[in-house]
C-alpha cells in the first residue's frame, strides 16, 4: 500500500509557484464541474459494492501523482483499492464500426487536496480530479488502443473547470504488453499509456515533458486474438523496492548465479545490495568506503567488485576489492595505490584489467592544473602509469586565458559516474564535456578522449567524429556506455543531444546524432544486446529498443512508473541479466529517495501470449492487502520526558517508520491516521491530529515514571500503540521567612531561567558571558551580513 503522508502545496513542484497567488477566499466560477457531485458522493445508479468476481481493471492512474498528493480521497462507485491500486469493475464489451474492442469499466476515484478548512469541501480545494468509468477502445492487429475516462478537474493555475465529460485521456501501446486468453476471459498485462491533451488538461497540464500513465492490466470476458508482429519487445514483469537510499554513481552488475547487484555512493558512503533474479529477495545492505566522483567495477565470473577510496595529505587513491555474493560483500583487498585523485575508473571484461584515469596535485598556476595519468592494472596486481598529453596538445588552439583545464576531469565533482569506457581493443574512451574557449572567440563543448595506454607514442587523442554534436557550445555530455564497439552518449536532460558512436579497428564513426529526440530524453541508463541494438530507459518510463545506426526506436515498452530522477548523474543502471533487462528506479518515502529495481522480459515462443497471467478481479482477501500497522511503525522521538509536579510537558508528535526499508525513518503520520489515549490517565490530553501528549501533573503528585500509552488508529481501521514515559520530579520549594515552605516572590525568576539563575547572571562570570554573546551577535549578524 502506498504511502499515505502529508504532503503540503511545494510538492507539486516549481511548475506551481505562480499558483500560490490565488486566494483560496475567492470564488471559483461557478462552472458546471464545480457543482457536480461527482467523486464526493455515490451516483445515482451505480452499485457501490460490486461481486468479488467480477472481472476488473487494475490501474494506479499516475503513481508519481499518487505519491505527491498523498492518494486519494474518495474512491466511490464500486472501484476499491487493492495491493495499491485501483481497481475498476467490468461493465461491458462490445465492437465499434471500426472494429475496435470497447471493454467498458466503472468506478470512481477522487483527489480533493490543499483545501481550505479541515474538511475538504468541493470549491474550497486548490486540487480537485475526478477519473470515472475508464473506457478502453483498441485494435489487437495494430496494437494500438484510446484510454477515455470522464473526467471534473479544477484548473490549479486558474480555478476553472473541466467537466464533467468524457475525454480521450491517455494513448495506449499494447505492443510489448503481455496477454492471456486460455480462459473464457482475457487478461492484458502491462499495456503502456501516454497522456493526450485532455487527459493533460485535467491535471492542470504538470505533465506535458512527461506525460506517462500508469501501465493497465485488465481482465475482460471472451477471447482476443492477436497478430504476433511487433511482440518481440520486452515487458515489466515484476519490480522491487531497494532498501538504500538513492545516491550517485548507480550501477547494477550480473553475478554469475543471475541475481544482481546495486550499488551507489552518497559523498563517499558506498552501499549496495544483492537482489534475486525474480526480485523475491534482498540482501542486507552492506557500506564500503569509496571516492564520491567515480564508477565502481566489477568481475561477473569470480565476483569481486572493485572500487577507490581516496586519501588526503598527500592526495592519494587507494583501489579495493572484496567477494560479493548473494549474502552480501566479504572483507576488503588493497591492490593498487595511485598518486593523485581518481577521475575514471573502468574495468575490461576481456582480461579483467583496470583502467584508471588520475590527476596529480595542482602545479603552481600553469592552465594544466591537474596533470593527469592513466595507469593499468592487470589480474596479476602488476601496474603500469603513463603521462597523458597536456591540455594544449590535444587542443593548440585553446584560450588558455579563459580555460580552466577539465580535459582529463575534475577533482571536485561529487556523486556522478565518471566517463571512463574500456573499448574492445584495450584502449579506452573518456567523455566529459564541458566548454573549450578557442583563440577565434568560439567555446564549443569538449570531444571524447580515446586513450590508448600501450602505445608506443601518443597516449591520448581527441575523438574527432564526435565534432558536430559540439561544435556550438557544450552540451554537458556526461553519460556513456559501449559494449566495446558501439557507443552511446548523452546529456540527462529534457531536451537532450544524443550520439551513437561506433569504434572499429581503431577509427570512430559516428552515424548518428540527434538535438533534443522525442523518445531519448531524460535517459536514466543505457546497455546493449549481442546483435549491437540500444536498450535505453528514461525518466519518461518508457524502456526502448534502438536502433544506433538510425536512433530508430524499434521498440517501446512502459516502465512501472517511478522513474522520476532516475536520470540524474547518468548512471549505468540498465543491464542485460540472462536475457532479462534490469532497470533502476526512484521511489521517494517520506521526501526520502530510494532505489528501486524493475525486471523486463521478452516473449516467448509464443510471442505476446502468456498462459501465466491471472484473471483480474475485484476480489479481494485478507492476504491480499498489507494493514497500515504492518507497513509503518509508530514511534516517539524522545525517550522519555521529565516534568516536574504542578507544571506540564509537551511531546513531540508521533513519527512514522517505513518498516519495508532498512534505515529508520522519521516521517509525519498517514493520511487520516487518528490519535488517542488507550486508556485515561490523569493530567494527560493528546493531539488527536499529531499525537502529541500533554501532561500536566498536580502540584503534590509523587516522584516517579508515568506511563503513557498512545493508539494509533489508521484509515484501514488497524491499529497500533506507542508509549511515552514521563519522568516526574517532586516541586521544588523554598523555605519563606517566616519558615513556612511557600515558594518567594523570586522563585518565579529563578525557575524561569531553567537553571541559569539570576544571582548567576549578575555575577561577574555572568556579565562576562553576556558581553561575550554580544560581541558575537555584532560580529556574525551586523558585520558578517
Amino acid at each position: 500500500m502506498p504511502r499515505t503522508s502529508s504532503r503540503r502545496i511545494t510538492r507539486l513542484g516549481l511548475a506551481t509557484v505562480t499558483a500560490l497567488t490565488l486566494s483560496f477566499g475567492s470564488v471559483a466560477p461557478a462552472f458546471a464541474g464545480v457543482d457536480d457531485t461527482i467523486g464526493i458522493t455515490p451516483r445515482t445508479g451505480a452499485s457501490q459494492d460490486v461481486d468479488v468476481s467480477i472481472p476488473a481493471l487494475s490501474w494506479e492512474i499516475r503513481d508519481s501523482f499518487n505519491n505527491y498528493t498523498g492518494g486519494a480521497t474518495n474512491i466511490l462507485d464500486g472501484a476499491k483499492m487493492v495491493d495499491g491500486t485501483f481497481l475498476w469493475p467490468y461493465e461491458s464489451t462490445e465492437t465499434d464500426d471500426e472494429g475496435n474492442a470497447v471493454v467498458q469499466y466503472g468506478g470512481t476515484v477522487n483527489y480533493m487536496k490543499y483545501c481550505e478548512g479541515n474538511e475538504p469541501v468541493r470549491g474550497n480545494c486548490q486540487l480537485d480530479l475526478t477519473v470515472a468509468d475508464p473506457k478502453i477502445v483498441f485494435n489487437a492487429d495494430k496494437g494500438i488502443g484510446t484510454l477515455y475516462a470522464t473526467v471534473n478537474s479544477r484548473t490549479y493555475q486558474t480555478g476553472e473547470w473541466l467537466g464533467v465529460e468524457v475525454v480521450p485521456f491517455a494513448t495506449l501501446d499494447f505492443k510489448a504488453g503481455r496477454y492471456n486468453n486460455q480462459t473464457d476471459t482475457t487478461t492484458w498485462n502491462s499495456v503502456a499509456g501516454s497522456l493526450l491533451p485532455k487527459g493533460q488538461e485535467a491535471f492542470s497540464n504538470f505533465y506535458t515533458t512527461n506525460p506517462y500513465i500508469s501501465s493497465l492490466s485488465f481482465s475482460y470476458p471472451g477471447k482476443t486474438e492477436l497478430n504476433s508482429s511487433g511482440s518481440e519487445g520486452y515487458s515489466l514483469a515484476e519490480s522491487v523496492q531497494l532498501p538504500v537510499e538513492v545516491g550517485g554513481s548507480e550501477r547494477l552488475y550480473a553475478l554469475s548465479d543471475g541475481s544482481v547487484l546495486y550499488v551507489t555512493n552518497k559523498y563517499g558512503a558506498g552501499k549496495g545490495v544483492v537482489v534475486s533474479h525474480d526480485l523475491d529477495t534482498i540482501s542486507d545492505t552492506f557500506e564500503f568506503v569509496t571516492n564520491g566522483a567515480t564508477d565502481t567495477a566489477f568481475d561477473t565470473a569470480t565476483g569481486t567488485l572493485y572500487w577507490v577510496e581516496p586519501k588526503s595529505d598527500p592526495a592519494m587513491s587507494v583501489i579495493h576489492s572484496a567477494p560479493v555474493t548473494a549474502s552480501g560483500i566479504g572483507s576488503a583487498t588493497e591492490v593498487a595505490t595511485l598518486e593523485g585523485t581518481v577521475s575514471g575508473f573502468a574495468r575490461d571484461a576481456s582480461d579483467g584489467t583496470l583502467g584508471v584515469l588520475h590527476l596529480l596535485p595542482k602545479i603552481g598556476d600553469s592552465v594544466d592544473d591537474y596533470p593527469a595519468r592513466f595507469t593499468t592494472i592487470t589480474v596479476d596486481g602488476s601496474k603500469t602509469t603513463v603521462e597523458l598529453p597536456k591540455e594544449t596538445e590535444l587542443y593548440p588552439d585553446v584560450d588558455t586565458e579563459a580555460h580552466y583545464n577539465e580535459v582529463y576531469g575534475s577533482p571536485y565533482v561529487f556523486s556522478s559516474t565518471s566517463g571512463l569506457r574500456a573499448l574492445n581493443d584495450g584502449t579506452y574512451i573518456y567523455v566529459y564535456d564541458h566548454a573549450v574557449p578557442r583563440t577565434d572567440g568560439s567555446n564549443p563543448g569538449a570531444l571524447p578522449v580515446h586513450i590508448t595506454p600501450s602505445a608506443t607514442d601518443t597516449k591520448a587523442a581527441l575523438v574527432h567524429a564526435f565534432t558536430p554534436a559540439i561544435e556550438d557550445h557544450s552540451h554537458s555530455f556526461r553519460g556513456v556506455a559501449t559494449d566495446g564497439t558501439n557507443i552511446g552518449i548523452y546529456n540527462n536532460y529534457p531536451n537532450s543531444h544524443v550520439a551513437f558512436l561506433r569504434y572499429e579497428n581503431g577509427e570512430f564513426t559516428m552515424p548518428y546524432h540527434a538535438v533534443n529526440p522525442e523518445d531519448l530524453s531524460l535517459i536514466a541508463g543505457m546497455t546493449f544486446t549481442s546483435e549491437g541494438q540500444a536498450l535505453v530507459s528514461t525518466g519518461k518510463n518508457n524502456f526502448l529498443t534502438v536502433d544506433p545506426s538510425t536512433g530508430e526506436v524499434l521498440r517501446k515498452a512502459s516502465l512501472s512508473g517511478n522513474m522520476k530522477n532516475a536520470e540524474r548523474n547518468e548512471p549505468l543502471a540498465t543491464i542485460l541479466v540472462d536475457g532479462d533487462a534490469f532497470v533502476v528506479d526512484h521511489r521517494e518515502i517520506a521526501y526520502v529517495d530510494y532505489a528501486g529495481l524493475q525486471r523486463l522480459e521478452l516473449p516467448g515462443e509464443e510471442g505476446q501470449h502468456d498462459p501465466d497471467i491471472s484473471v483480474i478481479t475485484m476480489g479481494e482477501t485478507p492476504d491480499e492487502t498489507t494493514p497500515m500497522t504492518d507497513s509503518v511503525d509508530a514511534y516517539f522521538g524522545e525517550a522519555a520526558l521529565e516534568v516536574t509536579a504542578g507544571e506540564s510537558v509537551t511531546s513531540g508528535t508521533v513519527l512514522f517508520d517505513e518498516t519495508s526499508t532498512a534505515d529508520r525513518e522519521a516521517a509525519s503520520a498517514p493520511e487520516g491516521t487518528v490519535f488517542s489515549l488507550a486508556e485515561d490517565v490523569a493530567g494527560a490530553t493528546i493531539d488527536a491530529k499529531t499525537g502529541a501528549v500533554t501532561y500536566a501533573p498536580a502540584a503534590d503528585a509523587p516522584a516517579g515514571d508515568v506511563m503513557i500509552t498512545v493508539t494509533v488508529t489508521y484509515t484501514d481501521e488497524s491499529t497500533d500503540t506507542v508509549d511515552l514515559t514521563v519522568k516526574v520530579t517532586e516541586a521544588k520549594t523554598t523555605p519563606t521567612p517566616n519558615g513556612s515552605n511557600g515558594k518567594n516572590i523570586f522563585s518565579g525568576l529563578f525557575d524561569g531561567f531553567k537553571g541559569n539563575s539570576l544571582l548567576a547572571l549578575v555575577s561577574v562570570g555572568g556579565i562576562f558571558a553576556l558581553i561575550a554573546g554580544l560581541i558575537h551577535f555584532i560580529n556574525t549578524s551586523i558585520l558578517h551580513r
